[in-house]
């Protein structure tokens, strides 16, 4: 799978945090992007002119790796730490827009 969009000092970081093998490594990275590809298709209809890589360059590099560890965590069979991953930044999200709000 492609690094071409993930941060790659932290993805490095997480990789010998987890201690993930080539096998796990590519696994995250493929789900960082399948969930990035999802958001990409989801999107407002007012930004329905962009390509993937011009949306896939705007999303910040903390998300990049917050999607990359989620799916190294899920390769690692950690499901129940992946789900309390993605539940702590959906409240920093929420938080950080009503804040800007």
């Amino acid at each position: 799978m492609s690094f071409k969009h993930l941060p790659l000092l932290g993805t490095a970081e997480i990789i010998g945090a987890l201690n993930l093998n080539p096998q796990q490594t590519s696994a995250a990275a493929a789900f960082a992007h399948q969930l990035a590809r999802t958001a990409w298709r989801r999107r407002a209809p007012h930004r329905s002119g962009q390509g993937y890589d011009e949306f896939a360059a705007g999303v910040p590099d903390c998300a990049w790796l917050t999607l990359f560890e989620f799916g190294a965590l899920k390769a690692l069979g950690r499901h129940h730490e992946a789900l309390l991953l993605a539940a702590a930044s959906r409240s920093a999200h929420r938080r950080g827009r009503t804040a800007d709000g």
